[in-house]
């Protein structure tokens, strides 16, 4: 038991506690050992620990996997009050003869014990296994199944990860989806003749407010227009809010001003931070992202890419025409900018890009309003190596060029490169922003 000052902890004090211990790398095995630890911090550690149930884990048997589900059942059916706190079911299985699973009766056994209780799980994972990729082996199946399921009513959030196969109509079976994050997701087919005409039309259109998509393009597309066999938009992109791709994949990139143009009057977050598998290329954006009609625009966040041994590169140049979009009037708080920078000392083609520039844009953009503006920053040779040959004095120079910044107080500026974490300071999580700072 605790003992004092411990002992005198509140509630409130205990929750928020694990809320950040939650967060931390080794989590499961730092929540099941402060779970035994004391009574006091039990019932707040099963909250997380029960809260994602997997299913079909690994790349076991059959009959293994089988072993499992019912493990799974007998565990949930002794201790209810496990169940109650399910709020995400992943499954995840690496063999491509799968459908099985979904005919299993102890599958559906459990899904129809979540379907009793009074709040049934909201979020849904679907993904591979350790680089072999879940591909679903009858995708008309698992449509057919998640419409059967509390699913149909209670999913809010759908997760893909790794997944092949992917039937369109899966977004239709779910009119209360509302985040869809994919990474590395191919689409089942083109035409979908062979889907029953219920699983393609007469349903209800789930209103997308979150969107995060890497290496997934097939899928994307087909959401943005979906073939002849629908009757009406699989998804509805007018109350989107978030939206994250990555910049340097070009066919995602395709992808991203039809979706701008239909979410122009909703969209507020935009972040080109996704890392792209493989070396990174910087594309051209003047030509593949127009900000000027995005109404309610908060947030703008792009990571890029400056190659010091390109003569004659312009990516500040190409940068500032994407901002110089963004109209004079606008709700813009945060724009934040990572930088990797390829090249060997002394640098000359970064420093010969327009940092200027991008200062007079964020300048405008602020047009003296509070804005929050992040400048990071990373060195690069190709080398296995995170000190490099005249990077700090590269830094101090890039910060002699945005001098300018310091004379608008309104204009809160960050800037950060690996020295700072001798400071003790850490870069911004990529896809995130900061709020307001107050000094």
């Amino acid at each position: 038991m605790l003992n004092p000052p411990l002992s005198l902890l509140s509630d409130d004090l205990i929750a928020y506690i694990v809320e950040h211990i939650e967060k931390l790398p080794l989590r499961d095995k730092t929540l099941y050992n402060l779970s035994l630890a004391d009574r006091a911090f039990t019932q707040f550690c099963q909250t997380y620990i029960f809260r994602t149930l997997r299913l079909g884990q690994g790349g076991g048997s059959k009959s293994r996997i089988s072993k499992k589900l019912e493990k799974t059942r007998k565990i949930l059916n002794d201790k209810p009050s496990f169940a109650n706190r399910v709020r995400v079911v992943r499954l995840a299985i690496s063999h491509d003869r799968n459908a099985w699973l979904f005919n299993d009766h102890t599958l559906i056994g459990i899904l129809q014990l979540f379907a009793k209780l009074p709040v049934p799980p909201h979020e849904l994972r679907f993904g591979g296994v350790a680089f072999f990729p879940f591909t679903l082996e009858d995708p008309i199946l698992v449509v057919g199944r998640l419409m059967q399921s509390f699913f149909s009513q209670t999913l809010t959030i759908l997760h893909l990860t790794e997944c092949q196969n992917v039937p369109l109509p899966v977004f239709l079976t779910c009119p209360r989806l509302r985040e869809v994050r994919l990474d590395d997701v191919e689409v089942a087919e083109e035409s979908y003749d062979q889907y029953p005409d219920k699983q393609c039309s007469g349903r209800e259109s789930p209103a997308l407010e979150l969107l995060d998509y890497r290496d997934s393009q097939s899928l994307v597309k087909q959401m943005i227009t979906p073939p002849p066999r629908f009757h009406t938009s699989v998804v509805l992109w007018s109350k989107l809010r978030v939206l994250t791709l990555c910049p340097h994949e070009k066919e995602e990139m395709t992808c991203l001003q039809p979706i701008l143009d239909m979410a122009c009057n909703t969209l507020q977050e935009l972040y080109l931070t996704k890392l792209r598998v493989g070396d990174d290329e910087q594309l051209p954006l003047a030509g593949l992202v127009n900000l000027s009609n995005l109404s309610h625009l908060h947030v703008f966040a792009l990571n890029a890419v400056i190659k010091c041994d390109v003569p004659g590169s312009a990516v500040l140049r190409d940068i500032n025409i994407v901002l110089g979009k963004i109209p004079a009037s606008n709700k813009v708080t945060n724009l934040s900018f990572d930088f990797k920078i390829f090249g060997e000392h002394p640098f000359g083609g970064c420093l010969d890009e327009d940092w200027v520039g991008i200062c007079d844009e964020v300048i405008r953009i602020s047009a003296g309003k509070p804005l929050e503006l992040d400048l990071q920053m990373i060195v690069s040779t190709g080398k296995l190596e995170w000190q490099h040959p005249g990077q700090a004095e590269l830094y101090v120079h890039i910060m002699e060029k945005i001098a300018s910044l310091s004379d608008y107080p309104n204009i809160c500026t960050h800037f950060w490169n690996p020295t700072c974490w001798t400071q003790g300071l850490r870069p911004v999580p990529r896809g995130q922003v900061r709020s307001r700072c107050r000094r």
